[in-house]
Protein backbone atom coordinates (compact mmCIF):
# COMPACT_ATOMS: atom_id res chain seq x y z
CA UNK A 1 0.00 0.00 0.00
CA UNK A 2 1.21 3.43 -0.68
CA UNK A 3 0.02 5.54 1.65
CA UNK A 4 0.15 8.78 -0.06
CA UNK A 5 -1.04 7.74 -3.12
CA UNK A 6 -3.78 10.08 -2.85
CA UNK A 7 -1.83 13.34 -2.32
CA UNK A 8 -0.77 15.82 -5.37
CA UNK A 9 2.81 17.81 -4.67
CA UNK A 10 3.59 20.56 -7.49
CA UNK A 11 7.45 20.07 -6.65
CA UNK A 12 8.72 23.64 -7.74
CA UNK A 13 12.37 23.29 -5.89
CA UNK A 14 16.11 22.92 -7.20
CA UNK A 15 19.45 21.25 -5.59
CA UNK A 16 19.16 19.50 -2.42
CA UNK A 17 16.35 20.60 0.42
CA UNK A 18 13.18 20.90 -1.24
CA UNK A 19 14.01 18.00 -4.06
CA UNK A 20 14.55 15.80 -0.87
CA UNK A 21 11.66 16.60 0.90
CA UNK A 22 9.75 15.73 -2.34
CA UNK A 23 11.08 12.84 -2.57
CA UNK A 24 10.58 11.89 0.74
CA UNK A 25 7.01 12.02 -0.05
CA UNK A 26 7.43 10.59 -2.92
CA UNK A 27 9.09 7.10 -2.03
CA UNK A 28 5.60 7.13 0.12
CA UNK A 29 3.74 7.35 -2.95
CA UNK A 30 2.81 10.96 -3.45
CA UNK A 31 2.19 12.13 -7.28
CA UNK A 32 5.25 14.69 -7.20
CA UNK A 33 5.10 16.98 -10.31
CA UNK A 34 8.32 18.27 -10.54
CA UNK A 35 8.32 21.94 -12.37
CA UNK A 36 11.56 23.10 -14.29
CA UNK A 37 12.43 25.82 -16.01
CA UNK A 38 11.99 25.20 -20.34
CA UNK A 39 15.50 23.96 -21.04
CA UNK A 40 15.92 22.77 -17.19
CA UNK A 41 16.35 24.20 -14.10
CA UNK A 42 19.97 25.09 -12.66
CA UNK A 43 20.94 22.03 -10.71
CA UNK A 44 21.26 20.34 -13.43
CA UNK A 45 24.06 22.14 -14.85
CA UNK A 46 26.09 21.52 -11.61
CA UNK A 47 28.32 18.72 -11.04
CA UNK A 48 29.26 15.96 -10.56
CA UNK A 49 27.89 14.75 -13.72
CA UNK A 50 27.53 11.09 -14.96
CA UNK A 51 28.96 9.23 -18.32
CA UNK A 52 25.84 10.75 -19.32
CA UNK A 53 26.45 13.92 -18.68
CA UNK A 54 23.51 14.17 -16.32
CA UNK A 55 23.71 16.02 -12.93
CA UNK A 56 24.05 13.48 -10.21
CA UNK A 57 22.70 15.51 -8.29
CA UNK A 58 19.06 15.50 -10.01
CA UNK A 59 19.38 11.92 -10.25
CA UNK A 60 19.70 11.91 -6.32
CA UNK A 61 17.05 13.91 -5.05
CA UNK A 62 14.70 13.03 -7.95
CA UNK A 63 13.53 10.00 -7.88
CA UNK A 64 9.84 8.90 -8.35
CA UNK A 65 8.62 12.10 -9.92
CA UNK A 66 7.18 13.48 -12.78
CA UNK A 67 8.61 16.43 -14.35
CA UNK A 68 7.17 19.41 -16.51
CA UNK A 69 8.61 22.21 -17.96
CA UNK A 70 6.95 25.81 -17.30
CA UNK A 71 7.85 29.29 -17.82
CA UNK A 72 6.06 30.90 -14.73
CA UNK A 73 7.28 34.35 -15.86
CA UNK A 74 4.74 34.40 -18.50
CA UNK A 75 1.11 35.27 -17.69
CA UNK A 76 0.31 31.80 -19.68
CA UNK A 77 1.88 29.96 -17.64
CA UNK A 78 1.21 31.77 -14.53
CA UNK A 79 -2.32 30.74 -15.05
CA UNK A 80 -1.45 27.36 -16.25
CA UNK A 81 0.43 26.65 -12.73
CA UNK A 82 -2.55 27.89 -10.90
CA UNK A 83 -5.02 25.27 -12.62
CA UNK A 84 -2.41 22.70 -11.66
CA UNK A 85 -2.89 24.11 -8.18
CA UNK A 86 -6.35 24.05 -8.14
CA UNK A 87 -5.80 20.05 -8.68
CA UNK A 88 -3.54 19.41 -6.13
CA UNK A 89 -3.01 19.02 -2.38
CA UNK A 90 0.68 20.61 -1.49
CA UNK A 91 2.91 23.08 -3.14
CA UNK A 92 6.66 22.77 -2.53
CA UNK A 93 9.39 25.81 -3.71
CA UNK A 94 12.68 26.81 -2.32
CA UNK A 95 13.09 30.01 -3.97
CA UNK A 96 14.28 33.10 -2.30
CA UNK A 97 11.95 34.68 -0.04
CA UNK A 98 9.60 37.60 -2.02
CA UNK A 99 10.72 36.04 -5.63
CA UNK A 100 7.55 34.19 -6.07
CA UNK A 101 5.29 37.07 -4.28
CA UNK A 102 6.72 39.54 -7.42
CA UNK A 103 5.28 37.26 -9.42
CA UNK A 104 2.00 37.07 -8.38
CA UNK A 105 2.45 33.50 -7.24
CA UNK A 106 2.79 34.22 -3.80
CA UNK A 107 1.33 31.77 -0.86
CA UNK A 108 -1.36 34.55 -0.29
CA UNK A 109 -2.17 34.97 -4.30
CA UNK A 110 -2.24 31.08 -4.66
CA UNK A 111 -4.73 30.35 -1.89
CA UNK A 112 -7.35 32.30 -3.61
CA UNK A 113 -6.99 30.05 -6.20
CA UNK A 114 -7.25 27.27 -3.52
CA UNK A 115 -8.38 28.15 -0.52
CA UNK A 116 -6.83 24.10 1.50
CA UNK A 117 -3.37 24.49 -0.43
CA UNK A 118 -0.84 23.55 1.51
CA UNK A 119 2.46 25.12 0.76
CA UNK A 120 5.69 24.67 1.96
CA UNK A 121 8.49 26.75 1.36
CA UNK A 122 12.24 26.46 2.15
CA UNK A 123 14.61 29.78 2.63
CA UNK A 124 17.94 30.42 3.94
CA UNK A 125 16.57 32.51 6.37
CA UNK A 126 13.01 31.93 6.27
CA UNK A 127 9.97 34.29 5.40
CA UNK A 128 10.87 37.49 8.21
CA UNK A 129 13.29 39.22 9.66
CA UNK A 130 16.21 41.48 8.42
CA UNK A 131 17.64 38.22 6.59
CA UNK A 132 14.82 37.46 4.59
CA UNK A 133 15.41 38.94 1.51
CA UNK A 134 19.30 37.11 1.42
CA UNK A 135 19.86 33.50 -0.25
CA UNK A 136 22.54 31.58 1.24
CA UNK A 137 23.86 27.90 0.52
CA UNK A 138 24.67 25.07 3.51
CA UNK A 139 28.21 25.78 4.13
CA UNK A 140 27.45 29.81 4.32
CA UNK A 141 24.37 28.80 7.27
CA UNK A 142 26.97 26.12 8.78
CA UNK A 143 29.23 29.37 9.10
CA UNK A 144 26.35 32.08 10.25
CA UNK A 145 24.98 29.88 13.08
CA UNK A 146 28.25 28.66 14.45
CA UNK A 147 28.49 25.19 14.00
CA UNK A 148 32.12 26.20 12.05
CA UNK A 149 33.03 27.69 14.99
CA UNK A 150 32.94 24.75 16.98
CA UNK A 151 33.66 22.00 14.48
CA UNK A 152 37.39 20.79 13.94
CA UNK A 153 40.56 20.05 16.15
CA UNK A 154 42.14 23.59 18.49
CA UNK A 155 44.27 26.23 16.16
CA UNK A 156 42.26 24.93 13.28
CA UNK A 157 40.71 27.92 11.38
CA UNK A 158 36.67 26.70 10.45
CA UNK A 159 35.81 23.90 8.85
CA UNK A 160 32.08 22.69 7.78
CA UNK A 161 30.56 19.39 7.98
CA UNK A 162 31.76 17.02 4.75
CA UNK A 163 27.86 16.82 3.57
CA UNK A 164 24.86 19.84 3.16
CA UNK A 165 23.55 18.91 6.84
CA UNK A 166 21.27 21.81 7.16
CA UNK A 167 19.97 21.17 4.02
CA UNK A 168 19.29 17.66 4.66
CA UNK A 169 17.82 18.73 7.71
CA UNK A 170 15.44 21.36 6.42
CA UNK A 171 13.91 18.75 4.26
CA UNK A 172 13.22 16.34 6.51
CA UNK A 173 11.45 19.41 8.88
CA UNK A 174 9.41 20.50 5.39
CA UNK A 175 8.41 16.69 5.11
CA UNK A 176 7.23 16.48 8.38
CA UNK A 177 5.51 20.11 8.43
CA UNK A 178 3.73 18.96 5.58
CA UNK A 179 2.23 15.88 6.67
CA UNK A 180 1.23 17.65 9.92
CA UNK A 181 -0.45 20.21 7.74
CA UNK A 182 -2.55 17.79 5.58
CA UNK A 183 -3.67 16.25 8.77
CA UNK A 184 -4.78 19.15 10.03
CA UNK A 185 -6.42 20.26 6.92
CA UNK A 186 -8.28 16.10 6.97
CA UNK A 187 -9.85 17.52 10.28
CA UNK A 188 -10.77 21.34 9.53
CA UNK A 189 -10.37 21.76 5.72
CA UNK A 190 -7.63 24.47 6.10
CA UNK A 191 -4.62 24.78 4.19
CA UNK A 192 -1.73 26.49 5.60
CA UNK A 193 2.01 27.83 5.00
CA UNK A 194 5.03 25.92 5.96
CA UNK A 195 7.82 28.35 6.65
CA UNK A 196 11.33 26.30 6.98
CA UNK A 197 14.38 27.92 6.83
CA UNK A 198 17.91 26.34 7.03
CA UNK A 199 19.03 28.79 9.40
CA UNK A 200 16.63 27.87 12.02
CA UNK A 201 17.38 23.88 11.06
CA UNK A 202 20.94 24.69 11.47
CA UNK A 203 20.06 26.89 15.39
CA UNK A 204 17.68 23.18 15.84
CA UNK A 205 20.95 21.26 15.42
CA UNK A 206 23.30 23.13 17.90
CA UNK A 207 22.75 20.53 20.93
CA UNK A 208 23.14 22.82 24.15
CA UNK A 209 26.09 24.98 23.00
CA UNK A 210 23.75 27.96 23.33
CA UNK A 211 22.60 27.53 26.22
CA UNK A 212 25.42 26.68 27.37
CA UNK A 213 26.92 30.77 26.84
CA UNK A 214 24.03 32.17 27.75
CA UNK A 215 22.93 30.10 30.59
CA UNK A 216 26.74 29.49 31.99
CA UNK A 217 28.53 31.80 30.18
CA UNK A 218 30.55 29.31 28.62
CA UNK A 219 31.53 29.05 25.12
CA UNK A 220 32.24 25.34 24.03
CA UNK A 221 35.52 25.00 21.98
CA UNK A 222 37.15 23.32 19.34
CA UNK A 223 37.35 19.60 20.44
CA UNK A 224 38.26 17.40 17.66
CA UNK A 225 36.72 13.88 17.41
CA UNK A 226 36.24 14.32 21.28
CA UNK A 227 32.36 14.75 22.97
CA UNK A 228 32.08 17.76 25.71
CA UNK A 229 30.39 16.00 28.44
CA UNK A 230 31.82 12.02 28.63
CA UNK A 231 35.25 10.51 28.36
CA UNK A 232 37.18 8.69 27.43
CA UNK A 233 35.40 9.38 23.76
CA UNK A 234 37.48 10.01 21.17
CA UNK A 235 39.13 8.56 17.79
CA UNK A 236 42.44 6.46 18.60
CA UNK A 237 44.70 5.53 16.19
CA UNK A 238 45.57 1.89 15.92
CA UNK A 239 48.59 -0.36 14.25
CA UNK A 240 46.30 -0.05 11.18
CA UNK A 241 43.81 2.59 11.04
CA UNK A 242 41.27 3.78 13.54
CA UNK A 243 38.63 3.29 16.16
CA UNK A 244 36.11 5.80 17.67
CA UNK A 245 34.90 4.87 21.05
CA UNK A 246 32.08 6.36 23.21
CA UNK A 247 32.24 5.76 27.21
CA UNK A 248 29.45 7.80 28.61
CA UNK A 249 27.96 6.05 31.26
CA UNK A 250 29.26 4.23 34.36
CA UNK A 251 28.26 0.64 32.89
CA UNK A 252 30.62 1.51 30.19
CA UNK A 253 33.04 2.83 32.38
CA UNK A 254 32.92 -0.18 34.32
CA UNK A 255 33.19 -2.53 31.45
CA UNK A 256 35.89 -0.27 29.65
CA UNK A 257 38.03 -0.45 32.88
CA UNK A 258 37.89 -4.23 33.19
CA UNK A 259 38.59 -4.80 29.72
CA UNK A 260 41.67 -2.95 29.45
CA UNK A 261 43.03 -4.27 32.64
CA UNK A 262 42.87 -1.18 34.54
CA UNK A 263 40.48 -2.05 37.05
CA UNK A 264 41.99 0.57 39.60
CA UNK A 265 40.34 3.42 37.80
CA UNK A 266 37.33 1.78 38.45
CA UNK A 267 36.30 3.69 41.42
CA UNK A 268 38.82 6.12 41.41
CA UNK A 269 37.49 9.39 42.76
CA UNK A 270 39.54 11.30 39.76
CA UNK A 271 37.02 9.47 37.29
CA UNK A 272 33.79 9.11 39.52
CA UNK A 273 31.32 10.38 36.84
CA UNK A 274 30.71 11.61 33.60
CA UNK A 275 32.12 15.22 34.83
CA UNK A 276 35.04 14.09 36.69
CA UNK A 277 36.19 11.93 33.29
CA UNK A 278 35.33 15.08 31.44
CA UNK A 279 37.38 17.15 33.74
CA UNK A 280 40.16 14.46 33.32
CA UNK A 281 39.55 13.58 29.56
CA UNK A 282 43.22 14.30 28.79
CA UNK A 283 44.52 11.68 31.15
CA UNK A 284 41.70 8.92 30.12
CA UNK A 285 42.65 9.43 26.41
CA UNK A 286 45.95 8.89 26.63
CA UNK A 287 44.71 5.85 28.77
CA UNK A 288 42.48 4.90 26.17
CA UNK A 289 45.14 5.47 23.40
CA UNK A 290 47.74 3.58 24.56
CA UNK A 291 45.50 0.31 24.94
CA UNK A 292 44.67 1.24 21.48
CA UNK A 293 48.07 1.25 19.86
CA UNK A 294 49.30 -1.96 19.34
CA UNK A 295 46.22 -3.40 18.25
CA UNK A 296 44.87 -3.65 15.28
CA UNK A 297 41.39 -2.34 14.05
CA UNK A 298 39.68 -5.81 13.74
CA UNK A 299 41.61 -6.44 17.14
CA UNK A 300 40.35 -3.73 18.96
CA UNK A 301 36.57 -4.09 17.64
CA UNK A 302 36.68 -7.36 18.69
CA UNK A 303 37.54 -6.20 22.40
CA UNK A 304 35.09 -3.91 22.38
CA UNK A 305 32.19 -5.25 21.02
CA UNK A 306 32.33 -8.63 23.15
CA UNK A 307 32.44 -5.52 26.14
CA UNK A 308 29.63 -4.71 24.45
CA UNK A 309 31.21 -0.70 24.52
CA UNK A 310 30.28 1.36 21.54
CA UNK A 311 31.99 1.85 18.74
CA UNK A 312 33.51 1.51 15.38
CA UNK A 313 36.11 2.40 12.39
CA UNK A 314 36.54 4.99 10.31
CA UNK A 315 35.05 3.38 6.54
CA UNK A 316 36.39 4.47 3.96
CA UNK A 317 33.89 5.47 0.81
CA UNK A 318 34.77 1.82 -0.93
CA UNK A 319 34.28 0.25 2.45
CA UNK A 320 31.17 1.68 2.93
CA UNK A 321 29.55 0.81 -0.22
CA UNK A 322 30.59 -2.96 0.75
CA UNK A 323 29.07 -2.58 4.69
CA UNK A 324 27.16 -5.61 4.95
CA UNK A 325 24.65 -3.91 7.44
CA UNK A 326 24.08 -0.86 4.25
CA UNK A 327 23.72 -4.01 2.22
CA UNK A 328 20.70 -5.63 4.49
CA UNK A 329 19.08 -2.75 5.13
CA UNK A 330 18.91 -1.84 1.46
CA UNK A 331 20.51 1.78 1.73
CA UNK A 332 21.66 1.44 -1.43
CA UNK A 333 19.82 0.63 -4.38
CA UNK A 334 20.18 1.06 -7.96
CA UNK A 335 17.60 2.37 -10.97
CA UNK A 336 18.12 2.34 -14.38
CA UNK A 337 18.66 6.01 -15.72
CA UNK A 338 18.16 6.25 -19.85
CA UNK A 339 21.79 7.77 -21.16
CA UNK A 340 23.34 6.59 -17.92
CA UNK A 341 22.95 3.14 -17.20
CA UNK A 342 22.59 1.84 -13.35
CA UNK A 343 23.20 4.47 -10.90
CA UNK A 344 23.30 3.82 -7.35
CA UNK A 345 20.87 5.99 -5.14
CA UNK A 346 20.32 6.17 -1.23
CA UNK A 347 17.33 3.66 -0.21
CA UNK A 348 14.52 4.61 1.87
CA UNK A 349 15.42 5.50 5.75
CA UNK A 350 12.23 4.31 7.38
CA UNK A 351 11.46 1.20 7.19
CA UNK A 352 7.64 0.42 7.58
CA UNK A 353 5.72 -2.57 8.23
CA UNK A 354 2.83 -2.11 7.00
CA UNK A 355 3.44 0.99 3.97
CA UNK A 356 6.95 0.48 2.91
CA UNK A 357 7.42 2.64 0.06
CA UNK A 358 9.32 2.32 -3.58
CA UNK A 359 11.98 3.09 -5.02
CA UNK A 360 10.56 3.12 -8.87
CA UNK A 361 11.67 5.35 -11.52
CA UNK A 362 14.42 7.67 -12.13
CA UNK A 363 14.65 11.39 -11.61
CA UNK A 364 12.34 12.57 -15.11
CA UNK A 365 14.27 14.43 -18.04
CA UNK A 366 12.97 18.11 -18.09
CA UNK A 367 9.60 18.07 -19.94
CA UNK A 368 9.10 14.30 -19.84
CA UNK A 369 5.77 14.24 -18.89
CA UNK A 370 4.08 17.46 -19.90
CA UNK A 371 1.86 15.49 -22.59
CA UNK A 372 0.71 13.47 -19.58
CA UNK A 373 0.17 16.40 -16.69
CA UNK A 374 -1.42 18.84 -19.05
CA UNK A 375 -2.88 16.61 -21.00
CA UNK A 376 -4.73 14.18 -18.23
CA UNK A 377 -5.09 16.47 -15.69
CA UNK A 378 -5.37 19.84 -17.36
CA UNK A 379 -6.73 18.59 -20.57
CA UNK A 380 -5.21 20.72 -23.20
CA UNK A 381 -5.17 19.31 -26.48
CA UNK A 382 -2.23 17.99 -28.63
CA UNK A 383 -2.56 21.16 -30.88
CA UNK A 384 -2.55 23.48 -27.72
CA UNK A 385 0.65 21.72 -26.22
CA UNK A 386 2.44 21.95 -29.20
CA UNK A 387 1.58 25.64 -29.86
CA UNK A 388 2.38 26.69 -25.68
CA UNK A 389 6.02 24.62 -26.74
CA UNK A 390 6.63 26.91 -29.98
CA UNK A 391 5.68 30.18 -27.65
CA UNK A 392 8.11 28.44 -25.05
CA UNK A 393 5.82 28.06 -22.20
CA UNK A 394 6.42 24.72 -21.39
Amino acid sequence: MEVLKDIRILDMSRFISGPYCAQILADMGAEVIRIENVGGSDDRFLGPFSPGEESMGVMVYNRNKKGITLNIRTEKGKELFKRLVEKSDVVLDNFTAGYLVSLGLGYEDIRKVKPDIVWASITAYGQTGPYASKGAFDQIIQGMSGMMHVTGFPGDPPIKAGVSLTDYGAALYTALGIMLALRHRDKTGEGQMIDVSLFDTAISFMETIIPEYMVNRQVRPKIGNRRPFSAPTDTYRTKDGYVSVSISTEGLWRRFTRLIGREDLTNDPRFRGNDNRTTNQQYLNNVAAAWMADKTVEEALRLLDDAHIPCGTIQTITEVVQDPQIKEREMIVELDHPGSGRVPLPGIVMKMSRTPGQVRTPAPKPGQDNEEVFGKILGLSLDEMAKLKEEKIV
